[in-house]
């Protein structure tokens, strides 16, 4: 009688699957040719993070454990793409100062709606477009930092807005983007882009940003990847029943083990300001 079930169950699920790669494949050739080669506008990013968010009671995740392991309690950290925000509220729970720059108002107001629901100070907030001239002084922040914001850009484009990113701050620009030697990252995301599932628009993986960071006239540049354990979460967007099975094998892996070598998520890149406090600086990669 089990055995049978199971199968029942199986059938079920394997039908269940084949209708949605069915619905997805639609939703694909509904998409406008070139989508996947173009960023997304701002109201394009304003629903990838619609929806509320829980209030932030401490520094929880692992994109904000690793800002806090390369910045100070007290110096002002300028987030460029905030996105949801998350990281910068917990970064707020530590005594760091946040300033989230975003091209959508819309993104913008739900940080600033996190931070209230939070009960943190309000975040300074500005309204810009990474590719053009940012409308904030020299040396007006100390770290200007990102995730999941770079890799939207050729190597030719990030060039100007990483130089950008230096002009404004005084100590350090941090960058975390997928690498590109993330097997079940790579996996993830072909699956979602040939069945319409990418809500992200034009994503470049990257093997090193480096030679990009010191063309912009950053020096000490240090890189390592960081966040193995998001490895499997793009699965998620084509494949939610095999995705918790995958993620329960990943996760009961040791960080020892040679499967997960190199196979961090995202991509950590640290440079330096030419004249940064050589004290301030004294936090490196290797303390993340």
């Amino acid at each position: 009688m089990l055995q049978s079930l199971t199968k029942l169950l199986l059938r079920l699920e394997r039908g269940s699957r084949r209708q949605r790669l069915r619905l997805l494949a639609r939703q694909a050739a509904q998409r406008r040719e070139g989508d996947l080669q173009r960023t997304n506008s701002a109201e394009q990013w304003a629903q990838v993070y619609e929806g509320e968010t829980k209030p932030v009671t401490g520094l929880s995740g692992s994109v904000a454990g690793t800002i806090a392991g390369l910045t100070l309690p007290h110096e002002i950290l300028l987030e460029a793409g905030c996105g949801s925000a998350v990281a910068s509220a917990e970064l707020a729970t530590t005594g760091r100062k946040i300033h989230l720059l975003d091209f959508s108002r819309q993104v913008l107001d739900r940080g600033a709606d996190l931070f209230h629901r939070s009960q943190l100070d309000a975040p300074r907030l500005t309204l810009a477009d990474l590719t053009k001239p940012l409308p904030l002084p020299d040396r007006s922040v100390d770290v200007v930092w990102s995730s999941g914001v770079l890799e939207h850009w050729s190597d030719e484009e990030l060039t100007p807005i990483v130089r950008e990113m230096k002009r404004i701050c005084r100590r350090a620009v941090i960058s975390l983007v997928p690498s590109s030697r993330c097997v079940l990252y790579r996996l993830g995301k072909a699956m979602a882009e040939e069945h319409g599932a990418w809500p992200y628009g034009r994503e470049i993986p990257r093997d090193s940003l480096r030679q990009t960071f010191q063309d912009a006239g950053l020096v000490n540049v240090q890189e390592k990847t960081v966040c193995a354990d998001w490895a499997p979460k793009v699965l998620w967007l084509t494949d939610p029943v095999m995705m918790p099975l995958i993620d329960r094998w990943w996760q009961s892996l040791s960080d020892t083990d040679p499967v997960k070598h190199d196979q961090g998520y995202l991509l950590l890149t640290v440079g330096q300001c030419p004249s940064a406090d050589a004290e301030a600086n004294q936090h490196t990669i290797a303390d993340v």
